[in-house]
């Protein structure tokens, strides 16, 4: 059998799966690591595939394939297996050691805040706002973890959760280092700019993994990450109408901005290779 794709999603899997049924194409689907990977049993009927799985890439919520799902039959014949319910052990069986501790520290600076007010807490975490911090290095890092409101941070850790997981667990701790590392101090030297110090949140690494991960699974979804070209469009629409704005004056449109910059820079940087091949 040839290995065609791995993906982190079942129902994605399951959908292709079922839809190559229908045209007489069998592929049986592993349950690895929480991942799930297709194989194609007959060899002959590669590039059919191959050009099927490139369009259901493209627009894998189109009706044809939930169609097709139905017409095949009860989805578990497939043999994938659904992850149950989300729970705080599912969330961290499914995250890596990084993912959960960003999370942790975000929740651990907000209950600081609301503890000793966010005043206090920015005298030690803002970014450098006289000459006397600048070689205080973790201020270039730390607004991130700042957040000024409940719906702030539940927003910023569900998004950090869904995109940081797939990517520490297909590409590894080191690389969601890096990508948070870079981030986070060009999204906050963007704002600085702006704002001076008067900023937080992890908002412009979330964008930049949003441009990483999104970029990465179209050009090269073999590494098994991806993003739903809605919450890709969404965040576009999103910059341009804090630029515009319509969203208020709080908004960190240059941390938004410069994060999902980076991030499409640096996806592009580590798919140059498959880049040069597809062209």
């Amino acid at each position: 059998m040839i290995h065609i794709l791995t993906l982190s999603n079942p129902q994605s899997a399951d959908l292709f799966v079922n839809y190559m049924a229908t045209k007489g194409v069998r592929i049986h689907a592993k349950n690895e690591n929480q991942q799930i990977s297709l194989w194609l049993e007959d060899q002959h009927q590669l590039d059919m595939v191959e050009k099927e799985l490139n369009t259901f890439l493209r627009e894998p919520f189109h009706p044809r394939y939930q169609a097709a799902s139905w017409q095949a039959g009860d989805p578990q014949k497939t043999g994938i297996k659904y992850r149950p319910a989300f729970s705080i052990k599912n969330m961290v069986q499914r995250s890596g050691p990084l993912t959960v501790l960003v999370i942790i520290l975000c929740i651990l600076v907000f209950i600081w805040q609301q503890v000793v007010g966010d005043y206090n807490v920015m005298l030690h975490l803002a970014w450098p706002y006289e000459e006397s911090l600048d070689f205080e290095v973790w201020r270039y890092i730390t607004p991130a973890f700042v957040h000024f409101s409940l719906m702030h941070i539940a927003f910023n850790l569900a998004m950090w959760w869904y995109l940081a997981s797939q990517t520490e667990q297909q590409l590894g701790t080191s690389k969601l280092f890096v990508i948070m590392l870079v981030s986070a101090l060009f999204s906050n030297w963007a704002q600085s700019l702006f704002t001076d110090s008067n900023f937080g949140g992890l908002s412009g690494v979330v964008y930049a993994l949003i441009g990483y991960v999104g970029l990465t699974g179209i050009r090269n979804p073999e590494k098994g990450i991806g993003a739903p070209t809605g919450l890709i469009a969404f965040s576009i629409l999103w910059i341009v109408a804090g630029y515009m704005g319509v969203l208020g004056d709080s908004i960190g449109n240059a941390a938004h901005f410069a994060g999902f910059l980076i991030g499409l820079l640096m996806a592009l940087w580590d798919n140059r290779h498959q880049l040069s091949r597809g062209s």
